[in-house]
């Protein structure tokens, strides 16, 4: 009898080791799960039992991705299958359609009516986020029907559309889109919004907006500039491509507080209001295309951002600074004032700003900060050999310069009679024997230097120990 029993609690314990916990789970947090999933992969959970075969259309966030598919025509076949067997009771929360041509192991073109039918699904559905990447090794042909522009469901929409040539879609003259917060478009055209107006102005209807990125975008032949007109817009950035070309944009942001200008344009920019809100700027672009030759580049809207305190600059829009100051209509430009800025970083980024010298960096720089009272500023150098001169009313440094070899820094740099605070990381000093007036440390900093990684040349080592006394 008591052998019985023991294989009968025997049993009963590999009865309990072999239950199905996951499919004990209720619907809702199976559901939960497989929004985790690609949808390709979720869907394939139908085989597993009877519950499993219907319950993937109940998804409410799908993501449709070319990469999980041996040939593009499985693909297309597979989005129209999930939408025509879909649950449409449910709603559809978040879709991301992807497409991108660098997966050279399968080739071939996504069905323009499949995309506009998904688009005309999603926003039936009342979808809330939507992105759709997609990257073509030529210009489609194909008509955008803009069914998701008119969805008043969305708070986010992505729709990058790439292409070998310049922009694919013409994006409606306004949006009205009342809940959508962040806008992200890329190879799109900007069109007059009509009504005798020689200008586009897209954006103004959506009062939701928080976050705009155009990238690669371009202004059709009947606008003149583009209007940014929204006063809850905080965050901008402008990514202008080979193609778009470079064209005049106006800003009427009241609440902007973060703004980035980067890509190989030189768009000209003005404001309608001081932006008194803006905090953080980065300015990176290349300057390969302009707008017109006599026109100043840079220089002419920097007096709009006097109010920032985070500033970066990349090496070529320094280039681009002095190329401005050189041209004769830089005499009446107004110079630019800084008076809350905190953080300046120096970014180079590439090989290919060898060219420009340290000696031109410097000079643009002394530009840019000859009306700024730097009572405060952390300087940051990215792959930059630097004898930059400091402003000798600093009292707090920090600089983090990245390459290999270390950097060189003269000891003259360090002439900071101001100085309570340094940070310095991956540098190397050198002491000349005119640096007689070197500054120490010890007398004017309460808190001691911090080094990290900090290089030593063995002759110069009596400087090294002078700073950290």
């Amino acid at each position: 009898m008591k052998k019985k029993n023991k294989r009968q609690r025997g049993s009963s314990s590999d009865v309990e080791e072999k239950r199905d916990r996951l499919s004990e789970l209720p619907n809702c947090i199976l559901l939960h799960i497989m929004e985790f999933m690609d949808t390709k992969h979720a869907i394939q959970t139908c085989v597993l039992s009877k519950r499993w075969e219907h319950l993937w259309k109940c998804l409410t966030n799908l993501v449709f991705d070319s990469s999980q598919f041996n040939k593009v025509s499985e693909f297309n076949k597979f989005v129209s299958r999930v939408l025509s067997g879909r649950d449409g009771s449910y709603p559809m929360l978040d879709v991301e359609f992807k497409r991108l041509n660098h997966e050279y192991r399968h080739s071939g073109c996504v069905e323009y009516k499949l995309l506009n039918r998904l688009m005309k699904y999603a926003s039936v559905h009342n979808v809330r986020r939507f992105s759709v990447l997609i990257n073509f090794r030529c210009k489609p042909n194909f008509v955008f029907c803009p069914y998701i522009f008119s969805c008043q469901s969305l708070t986010f929409l992505k729709l990058s559309i790439g292409s070998y040539g310049s922009s694919v879609l013409t994006l409606p003259k306004s949006l009205k889109m009342s809940a959508l917060k962040s806008l992200q478009l890329e190879r799109f055209t900007f069109i007059a919004s009509g009504s005798g107006n020689d200008y586009a102005e897209p954006f103004s209807g959506c009062n939701m907006l928080n976050s705009l990125i155009l990238e690669g975008c371009s202004l059709h032949e009947d606008a003149k500039f583009l209007s940014i007109c929204n006063s809850n817009l905080s965050s901008l950035t402008i990514d202008g491509g080979y193609d778009g070309g470079a064209y005049k944009i106006v800003l009427s942001t009241p609440n902007l507080s973060s703004f980035a200008v980067m890509g190989h344009n030189n768009h000209l920019f003005s404001s309608e209001y001081n932006l008194s809100f803006l905090q953080e700027v980065s300015i990176e672009t290349d300057g390969f295309t302009t707008l017109e030759e006599e026109d100043l580049h840079i220089i002419s809207w920097l007096p709009m951002l006097s109010n920032i305190k985070t500033m970066t600059f990349s090496w070529r829009a320094l280039n681009t600074i002095l190329e401005d100051l050189s041209n004769p209509a830089s005499v009446s430009a107004q110079h630019p004032c800084f008076g809350q800025l905190k953080s300046l970083r120096v970014k180079k980024n590439s090989f290919c700003d060898n060219y420009i010298s340290v000696e031109r960096i410097n000079t643009a720089l002394e530009y840019i900060l000859q009306n700024s009272p730097l009572a405060r500023m952390n300087v940051t150098f990215d792959m930059l050999a630097v004898d930059t001169k400091l402003s000798p009313s600093l009292t707090s440094l920090s600089i983090y310069i990245r390459q290999i070899p270390r950097v060189v820094v003269p000891a003259k740099s360090l002439h900071l009679p101001a100085l309570k605070s340094m940070r310095l990381a991956y540098v190397k000093f050198t002491a000349k024997d005119s640096d007689k007036d070197l500054l120490n440390p010890s007398l004017t900093m309460p808190q001691p230097p911090f080094f990290e990684e900090i290089g030593v040349i063995e002759s110069e080592k009596e400087f090294i120990d002078k700073l950290i006394r």
